[in-house]
């Protein structure tokens, strides 16, 4: 006997009931692993390791200079991991403090709920960490070579490095750290500390990196010269310079004896203002300074820009 087109579609109700129960099932599992997948990111800080980056730029910096230091880093990361093209964890903020600014960052992989094994992910921080604060101690000390893949990186670090530039007591620490259950704190495996000196010549080297090769001049390798002695032969009012024409004239022995311009870093206007505007006579005091010595087109030195100043003294001879 043959059914009826009514019989039929009451035949099919319970199959499209276990097909709609079935659908709202594999719905409510893909939720749950959504939310497992958030809570493993929200609770890896109690689990894993980290890297732990402490920015103290000393005065309030520009939210866009800490998005884009943080997006470098992010970018940095990425080229140190994919050195035989396989994909890199992602790297997600699972704690930020703010006053100086502290954040920890904890690699994982594509899908939230499974991070990098133990053993992995302590590789991964430990290596990336401490590549990090090799290529800045490199870029801030002269006649060592950066371990940067490109200019692109090397333009990285600079954004990585500039809501700290030309600040002064400006600080930055970079931290392998994992959480210890039995302690309830984190337990620091190595740690990297950088202080503003480091921190601006490491900045200007960068940027003097990514110059186009035709403005470095190879005869002179040590166009940075940390620590020297400089002597104010005249000072101009006003703001600092840190190019066009200036007023302001000095002398650095080490490097040419006949009085230059002096400039300042745009990002450090305060530093002529420490030097100039203080209880001491500029005229009569020998600054301890870190400088940029700029040539002219028959490489002869033709300038200075002061990137930070150390120590001053009275000279005996005025």
């Amino acid at each position: 006997m043959t059914p009826q087109s009514g019989e039929i579609v009451a035949m099919l109700r319970p199959v499209r009931r276990v097909r709609s129960v079935w659908a709202a099932l594999q719905k409510a599992a893909d939720r749950a692993r959504q939310i497992a997948g958030e809570r493993a990111l929200i609770e890896h800080e109690f689990k894993g390791d980290k890297l732990i980056v402490y920015m103290d730029p000393g005065q309030p910096m520009e939210l866009t200079d800490l998005t884009d230091s943080f997006s470098a880093l992010a970018r940095i990361y990425e080229r140190h991991y994919r050195k035989n093209g396989e994909e890199a964890p992602r790297l997600y903020v699972t704690k930020l403090q703010t006053g100086s600014i502290i954040a920890e960052i904890a690699p994982f992989t594509a899908l939230m709920a499974q991070t990098l094994t133990a053993l992995d992910y302590a590789m991964v921080v430990a290596d990336f960490s401490e590549r990090i604060s090799r290529v800045i101690r490199a870029f801030s000390n002269n006649g060592e070579k950066p371990d940067v893949q490109n200019r692109d990186e090397a333009r990285d670090f600079g954004l990585f490095l500039k809501p700290l530039k030309g600040r002064n007591g400006a600080k930055l620490g970079i931290t392998h750290a994992s959480f210890e259950k039995r302690t309830g704190e984190d337990y620091i495996k190595a740690e990297y500390k950088f202080e503003d000196r480091e921190i601006n010549l490491a900045a200007v080297n960068i940027e003097e990196a990514l110059k186009p090769q035709s403005q470095i001049k190879e005869a002179h390798p040590e166009r940075i010269r940390p620590e020297v002695a400089l002597v104010i032969k005249r000072a101009e009012d006003g703001p600092g310079k840190e190019t066009g024409r200036t007023g302001d004239r000095g002398i650095v022995d080490e490097v040419s004896d006949k009085a230059l311009p002096v400039y300042f870093r745009k990002s450090a206007q305060d530093i002529k203002q420490k030097m100039m505007k203080g209880d001491k006579n500029p005229l009569t005091h020998t600054f301890i300074v870190d400088v940029s010595v700029q040539f002219d087109e028959s490489e002869n030195p033709s300038g200075y820009i002061v990137t930070d100043v150390h120590d001053a003294w009275e000279r005996s001879d005025e």
